[in-house]
């Protein structure tokens, strides 16, 4: 297993999620956070977009990181087929085995069928290129619905990418997840979260944590996925909740992202 973190590691001190801090890092600056975390892979998703990018400025960026010891891996959001096959090129030039995809995007929420439709199109060029598929499970599809669509495009060149809190929103907590996608990971988005009453005792708010600091049982997705017998990535994700202000919840969420990186790197045997 590979400690890995991701463009979702740092969220806010990216920005976008709010209009009076738009994105503000490219794709080198997060690189050299990875860097000093001691990283052994960057995962970099939608909220930092690379398709933007020149070929020439993905292959010095693919550069960059192999003089820094550190793996790439690409994600991005949407399943149409112009994306699809921009981003399929973009793997392949930055060295990524995986493609991974959270299937949902603005305006576009497609049923099993024309998800399978979609992506069975590319089957062959993912296969040919030597990447694989890795479907995030997100909050609108159950697990059952992520196994099937699995069993029909071929779990030889498609798989899960298993995030340990997404799948709240369909209402299934991770000791649901973690067991029915465990044996389709193909990469783990280690995310750790709690659970508090809200104010007045009316209803709970679920939050994020550092990682080893809420209630997801770590050890207990490491072993899931087959923990050190096995060629995965583990990335840390982080719910920073939002602080007094802006300059407080970057401060917070980089001091997560060193917790966790530690909590991660004991959690997995590997060498401080």
């Amino acid at each position: 297993m590979k400690l890995g973190v991701s463009s979702f590691t740092f969220p806010w001190a990216i920005g976008g999620i709010e209009p009076d801090h738009p994105v503000s890092m490219d794709a080198f600056q997060l690189l050299d956070k990875a860097k000093v975390l001691g990283a052994d892979v960057l995962q970099i998703a939608d909220n930092l977009p690379l398709g933007h990018l020149s070929d020439a400025e993905l292959q010095k960026l693919r550069t960059t990181a192999d003089g820094f010891g550190i793996a790439l891996e690409v994600g991005t959001r949407g399943i149409k087929a112009e994306n699809i096959e921009r981003f399929l090129a973009i793997a392949q030039i930055l060295g990524s085995p995986i493609l991974r995809v959270v299937i949902d995007s603005k305006g576009h929420e497609p049923d099993i069928a024309e998800i399978c439709e979609l992506l069975q199109s590319f089957a062959l060029r993912f296969k040919s290129a030597n990447i694989k598929l890795a479907i995030e499970n997100h909050d609108r599809l159950t697990c059952a619905e992520f196994n099937e669509i699995i069993d029909r495009l071929g779990p030889d060149w498609v798989g899960i990418c298993l995030d340990t809190v997404n799948s709240l929103g369909a209402v299934e907590a991770p000791n649901t997840v973690v067991p029915a996608l465990a044996p389709r990971a193909i990469n783990v988005h280690m995310k750790d979260f709690e659970i508090i009453r809200s104010n007045g005792q009316m209803g709970f708010t679920v939050q994020g944590t550092a990682l080893g600091k809420g209630r997801l049982d770590v050890p207990a997705v490491i072993a899931a996925v087959g923990g050190s017998a096995r060629e995965i990535t583990s990335v840390i994700e982080l719910w920073t909740p939002r602080q007094e202000n802006y300059s407080a919840t970057v401060a917070l969420e980089e001091a997560w992202a060193k917790e966790s990186v530690a909590f991660l790197r004991k959690s997995i045997g590997l060498k401080v």
